[in-house]
């Protein structure tokens, strides 16, 4: 990619982060995602509260676009590809579609318990650089930089009047990146900003860094 769009960053050597909440690698062409909470809705109404019918199909339509405009040679799912049981078919569906077009890999996570007689699983995922894992146990990294989910970051901003807006965010620590959660659902937990972190505010139009003063307010 020669330019960058504005929901897109350039957070590390080759590394884009995409506001619709994924990090790509350029060269080595993986594409991660986390806690995709995949069936939120349908687990919400089995237990008797009536939810919106939507957050199954936005989760599946941006998925496959991310696909579809990067091709990466392998997505990465970091953890809690469903809320629970009661959408494993449909998650498994939607993964035998995107392998039609790249290799998936598939972490599990703590919502994954019931999900590995419909979905590979595997405990953690690595590169020469980097250590995937869905972060709900400590992982030994050997040395690699950590990508994580499971903490649900975001971050919020204000406009001194009284304004506020709370956004998914990624979280960037020399030794530990931790990922945005990819469910709608997700309305993140607040992370408070020190002098290790790096915060990165994320929406589907734009993408940016954070100035202590403003991941502070």
């Amino acid at each position: 990619m020669n330019s960058l769009r504005a929901n897109q960053a350039l957070v590390a050597d080759e590394i884009l982060l995409d506001g619709r909440l994924a990090l790509y690698h350029q060269t080595e062409r993986w594409l991660a995602v986390a806690d995709l909470h995949f069936g939120y809705e349908l687990s919400q109404r089995a237990a008797g509260r009536l939810v919106p019918m939507w957050g199954m199909a936005s989760i599946s339509e941006r998925l496959m676009r991310l696909v579809e405009e990067y091709a990466p040679r392998c997505l990465i799912v970091l953890g809690d590809l469903v809320h629970d049981k009661t959408a494993a078919r449909e998650a498994a569906q939607l993964l035998r579609e995107i392998a039609r077009r790249c290799e998936v890999v598939v972490v599990a996570g703590n919502h994954d318990r019931q999900l590995g007689r419909h979905v590979e699983l595997v405990e953690s995922w690595q590169t020469d650089r980097f250590h995937f894992h869905h972060g709900h146990c400590a992982a030994d990294a050997a040395g690699r930089i950590q990508i994580l989910g499971h903490h649900h970051p975001a971050a919020v901003i204000t406009d001194g009047a009284g304004l506020r807006l709370k956004c998914p965010a990624f979280v960037q620590q020399s030794s530990c990146w931790i990922m945005p959660a990819f469910s709608p659902w997700a309305s993140g937990t607040r992370w408070e900003p020190d002098q290790s972190s790096r915060i990165w505010l994320c929406t589907e139009e734009r993408v940016f860094a954070l100035p202590d003063k403003e991941a502070a307010a």
